[in-house]
């Protein structure tokens, strides 16, 4: 059984990023093979990391932070999951300071006294939305590829889009406003395809990390 973990950074709940993840990551569920959990941070709380450095001395088993929130439960989520997905809208060139609030928390699990890149090796795979062409796509892509890199993940790509997958929440990417439809980002043919193709990639990478695993663990 493979867990694909998606977590989208956008606090608009029921918007484009909810929309174009759930659909990106009903494409790769499997009974009995792949399963799927979505977390909406526009749902959870939580807080900035505050760099007190309670998890490089007195974390324990059970606890990477010494702070209670939507993190204590993201955490067991993380690190259960065999790809991760983070989607984030594009807010000023850059993701968003939902999605960067809960990456940061992730200190926690990489120079804590207990749990030190318990991520490693499990499969990431970035997505982003933004309003109109040259709105911040790659940046937001690139920054979320940065923390794969530095949890020692695999990053996945989607082929079709090279950071990742994204998509425009304007027609055609122009940046004109339309009230309706609602979930505008989905008319994104090419931006939507680009989503299946980045989960298709992730659970493919996670499946051979994870044959690959048991095959040492066997060993």
């Amino acid at each position: 059984m493979l867990k694909i973990l998606a977590i989208c950074g956008s606090r608009v709940s029921g918007g484009n990023m909810e929309a174009l993840t759930k659909h990106a990551l009903a494409s790769v569920e499997e009974p009995g093979q792949v399963e799927t959990e979505f977390i909406s941070l526009a749902e959870v709380e939580v807080a900035p990391c505050t760099h007190c450095n309670w998890c490089l001395r007195k974390q324990v088993q059970g606890r990477p932070c010494v702070q209670d929130d939507g993190m204590s439960d993201i955490y067991g989520k993380l690190m259960a999951a065999d790809g991760i997905v983070l989607a984030s809208p594009a807010h000023f060139g850059r993701l968003s300071g939902a999605l960067a609030d809960c990456l940061d928390r992730t200190r926690a699990i990489l120079h804590g006294k207990v749990y030190q890149f318990p991520l490693q090796n499990k499969v990431g795979g970035s997505l982003a939305v933004a309003y109109y062409r040259g709105g911040g796509l790659e940046t937001t892509l690139e920054s979320i590829n940065v923390f794969f890199m530095i949890h020692r993940m695999v990053t996945a790509t989607s082929g079709t889009y090279q950071l990742g997958a994204g998509a425009c929440t304007s027609r055609q990417g122009t940046g004109v406003f339309e009230a309706e439809p609602r979930h505008l980002v989905m008319e994104d043919e090419f931006g939507v395809s680009s989503a299946v193709a980045l989960l298709k990639r992730v659970k493919e990478l996670a499946g051979i990390m994870k044959a690959g695993q048991a095959a040492l663990d066997g060993n």
